[in-house]
């Protein structure tokens, strides 16, 4: 879901990421499952490891492209896992 904000697209995806983020969530993985029509995808697992719990970010197309960016310059040190291409 886009929704246009000044001159970024704000997407829900990177909402919820900031969101999960703020909330003590931590990057576990991140893989790149290919598509049937070769669109982008991004799978971002998250995990909260003082209460065990997990969530999971599925998104595809230009979404997704922004996603792996925004996830990869906010990451930096509070990466727990892995990168899967």
């Amino acid at each position: 879901m886009q929704q246009t904000n000044s001159s970024e697209p704000k997407y829900e995806s990177i909402e919820q990421f900031k969101k999960l983020s703020s909330e003590g969530y931590m990057v576990n993985r991140i893989s790149y499952p290919p598509t049937s029509d070769g669109s982008a995808s991004i799978m971002v697992d998250l995990v909260q490891p003082s209460r065990l719990q997990e969530c999971l970010l599925t998104v595809f197309g230009e979404e997704a492209i922004a996603l792996s960016e925004f996830v990869k310059s906010s990451s930096t040190g509070k990466q727990k896992g892995d990168i899967v291409e």
